[in-house]
């Protein structure tokens, strides 16, 4: 029984792998003749940066909660990040693996893109600057270029991703704009998030959020309801068990290590908060998961594609 999130150092299954400062890797997703979904379970690369081109097919992001995809799509993942995906057998798409390292150097000239990478994304809304093809163009060319001993494959490469990423960071600022511009509701509410992020459980009462936004209490819990259909204090609540669920499922921490991590008062508030929002002790929900996870070995494929 596993307690702990799989880290690995390099690809998916390789906890072992010494990586070189400029590692670097282009693997296809192609589809496959078989009737069932596959994929990969929830880990993290401690020093890898990845990008998945998801160009057709079903698919959903774990983390830990599934999140439909909506292809094409371009996933983001920096190092140290947890992800997960399930396929469908005919996804199709390909995937861009590089080190840590080797990414702060391509664009040591450039904080401000490499700051705006360094965090999740997924993106499935283009433009016409940028479209997924354009992206995808860039990934063939890299991978032409990786598996090539053509003359100057360095300078190749260094120039393919440059360009691809000044395309990522357009793209992102492209989407932020036409989020924000037309409806401020999107604004406030991510603001609202990362402040959630930052503090501790219930340390700040839902007018302190409002405040610190310099909305009204009212306008913040219209805002929740218009973006998440709950209130404030519910999408409080809810960051907080996921949280919990999190090192519940992927530590071996106890109940009182994680309610003192998430710092509540006492382990008996952690406990009486859990069960009060899920029905079930922290102890109950993780022995729970655990029997859901062996009954799923059966039925669920083994990830035959490296992330």
């Amino acid at each position: 029984m596993a307690t702990n999130i799989a880290r690995y150092n390099g690809i998916y299954g390789d906890s072992k792998a010494q990586l070189s400062h400029d590692y670097l890797q282009s693997q296809l997703i192609a589809p496959r003749p078989r009737s069932t979904d596959w994929g990969l379970k929830p880990h993290l690369h401690e020093n890898l940066f990845q990008l998945f081109f998801l160009e057709a097919g079903r698919a959903s992001f774990e983390a830990p909660e599934p999140v439909p995809l909506r292809t094409p799509c371009l996933v983001i993942i920096p190092a140290n990040t947890v992800h997960g995906f399930t396929f469908s057998p005919q996804v199709k798409g390909r995937t861009l693996t590089l080190s840590e390292a080797l990414l702060d150097t391509i664009l040591q000239a450039t904080p401000g893109v490499l700051v705006e990478l360094n965090s999740l994304h997924i993106l499935s809304d283009f433009s016409t600057e940028v479209t997924f093809g354009d992206l995808l163009d860039l990934e063939m060319r890299i991978h032409q270029e990786i598996y090539s001993e053509l003359p100057g494959k360095q300078l190749a490469l260094n120039g393919y991703f440059k360009l691809l990423f000044v395309k990522i960071f357009r793209l992102l600022q492209h989407n932020r704009r036409k989020q924000e511009s037309p409806n401020r509701a999107l604004h406030y509410f991510r603001e609202f998030q990362k402040a959630i992020e930052r503090a501790a459980p219930f340390e700040k009462k839902i007018s302190q959020f409002a405040q610190e936004l310099k909305i009204t209490q009212v306008h913040l819990n219209r805002i929740c309801q218009a973006v998440k259909g709950k209130t404030a204090q519910q999408i409080v609540q809810a960051h907080t068990i996921r949280k919990a669920h999190n090192y519940l499922l992927y530590t071996s921490l106890s109940v009182a290590e994680i309610a003192y991590e998430l710092q509540f008062v006492d382990p008996g508030y952690f406990t009486r908060f859990f069960r009060k929002q899920t029905g079930l002790a922290p102890a109950a929900y993780r022995a729970k998961a655990y029997r859901s996870e062996s009954a799923c070995k059966a039925v669920k494929g083994d990830a035959s594609v490296s992330s």
